[in-house]
């Protein structure tokens, strides 16, 4: 019989110093299960893009609460890639709805940021987001080869 494949499960306070924590847990268990550099890279890439994106903009306008909200991290590491789950109760958004993202012509024309979700596209081999039960879930797997 099979061992299930290394997962782990990673509740972040949706803030920057919950986002830095929750990227040095998983840089630990991506190392700890043999994870070759550059899918390490890509995961962690994809994280702080991701999630950077929802504490900005998925929150923004909510009122404060006792407690800041919490995101969810769910890395799976199988023999061809990792697989990173990330559930959010922030404002609904669809990154694969978002339009595509135009690049500047010129310096000049060039907007700070903007290009976190092409920054995705082009890392994460697959994407896939539905929102479920008041919940944004987006699925991105990176190759480990």
């Amino acid at each position: 019989m099979r061992s299930p494949p290394p997962s782990l499960l990673i509740p972040m306070t949706a803030d920057v110093p919950g986002l830095e924590i929750a990227r040095l847990q998983a840089r630990q268990f991506l190392q700890n299960n043999a994870v070759d550099e550059h899918a390490l890279a890509a995961v962690e890439l994809v994280l702080e893009e991701a999630i950077t994106n929802v504490i900005r903009y998925g929150y923004e306008g909510r009122e404060p609460a006792d407690e800041p909200p919490v995101i969810e991290i769910d890395l799976q590491i199988d023999m061809d890639e990792v697989q990173v789950l990330i559930v959010d109760d922030a404002k609904p958004f669809d990154p694969l709805d978002s339009g595509g993202v135009l690049l500047p012509e010129t310096l000049d024309d060039a907007q700070v940021g903007g290009l976190g979700l092409l920054m995705i596209r082009n890392t994460a081999s697959s994407m896939a987001y539905e929102r479920r039960d008041g919940h944004n879930r987006l699925l991105l797997t990176i190759g480990r080869h």
